[in-house]
């Protein structure tokens, strides 16, 4: 017997998820979850960029690719480097921390 997938696992699929992996979920997961309309689409599409993904649909199932972070050299993508701001009156210098 199939279990459905639930918000909550597939949240933490995503989590898990290493750069430029692809998780596939059925056809019958992604309506039960996010509905069949295309308010769907864009719950699944913002649902996946909170998790640093891209939702695309496929025969059916619906892939979600996680975001690579260092080729978009993405600041908030890359884990444990947050931006540090110094502000000098004649110009503003922007150096990540590797913390």
């Amino acid at each position: 017997m199939n279990k459905d997938l639930t918000l909550a696992e597939l949240r933490s699929r995503l989590d898990r998820l290493g750069a430029g992996a692809v998780l596939r979920i059925s056809d019958h997961d992604y309506e039960r979850l996010f509905g069949i309309n295309e308010v769907a689409a864009a719950k699944a599409a913002q649902f996946a960029r909170k998790h640093h993904c891209v939702s695309v649909p496929g025969d059916g199932s619906v892939y979600f690719r996680k975001s690579n972070p260092d080729a978009y050299r993405s600041v908030e993508l890359g884990a444990g480097r947050a931006p540090n701001v110094t502000l000098n009156p004649k110009s503003v210098q922007r150096t990540f921390s590797r913390e």
